[in-house]
């Protein structure tokens, strides 16, 4: 998609998420800007031909806003040390339950399977060295 005369991309998005929080944030600044994308994308993704989302904003104000966009902001450090405490939990520093439900889990997938097998492979055994 092409904007119209007079408007001018400032930014391109892999996400209609990620183009609204960057409209959203132009918007708190004072500018008003629109995403253009392929309607269809929330519809039927599959047969989207472009995954761009572009903001596109007036002419005059394209070197404002791109500077609002790439404002530096202050570094998330509360989220990153919760990502990491997250993140890099050992599975034995987890809580008891959350082992047992993993391991049960494990069990119910892989057990039939294994079963199973073992016996086509007892049945082949069978058949093959009567």
């Amino acid at each position: 998609m092409r904007p119209l005369p007079g408007r001018s991309i400032v930014a391109e998005f892999g996400t209609r998420f990620d183009a609204d929080l960057a409209k959203a944030r132009l918007g708190e600044a004072g500018l008003e800007s629109a995403v253009l994308g392929d309607p269809a994308h929330s519809i039927a993704p599959h047969l989207v031909t472009e995954r761009v989302f572009q903001l596109v904003v007036r002419d005059e104000i394209a070197d404002h806003a791109r500077s609002v966009l790439t404002d530096d902001l202050p570094p998330d450090t509360e989220g990153d040390a919760l990502d990491a405490a997250f993140h890099q939990r050992r599975f034995a520093d987890r809580p008891p339950w959350i082992r047992w439900m993993t391991w049960a889990v494990m069990i119910a997938f892989v057990g039939p399977v294994s079963i199973a097998a073992l016996m086509q492979l007892s049945w082949l055994a069978r058949n093959l060295f009567p």
